[in-house]
């Protein structure tokens, strides 16, 4: 099995002005250990983001590491405390790289 890429595409709660706060609190992510690459930004075009205005593009060694990461007490809290209080929808994706 290859490596894994998870994608999280958020769209943020409230004015553009507390987007920054949102942005601040959802980087808080990247001290979550588990990830072998973690990159948070906005969509360089607006217009074909259907409205989704950050987003997470992270690799992971397997399934299991991406697993035990997605329940860690650590990636928990600061989904619980940091992400879903500025977030009003979200997607994610996965998906296996070829090896």
């Amino acid at each position: 099995m290859g490596k894994i890429v998870h994608i999280v595409l958020w769209k943020l709660k409230g004015p553009i002005a507390n987007h920054e706060v949102a942005k601040e609190a959802i980087s808080a992510l990247y001290k979550v250990p588990g990830a072998e690459v973690m990159k948070l930004g906005p969509p360089l075009l607006d217009g074909r983001a259907k409205g989704f205005n950050w987003g997470l593009y992270s690799i992971f060694s397997s399934a299991e590491a991406l697993q035990k990461y997605a329940v860690s007490e650590a990636h928990v809290k600061v989904v619980e405390n940091n992400v879903k209080p500025n977030v009003e929808d979200l997607i994610a994706y996965d998906f296996e790289l070829d090896e």
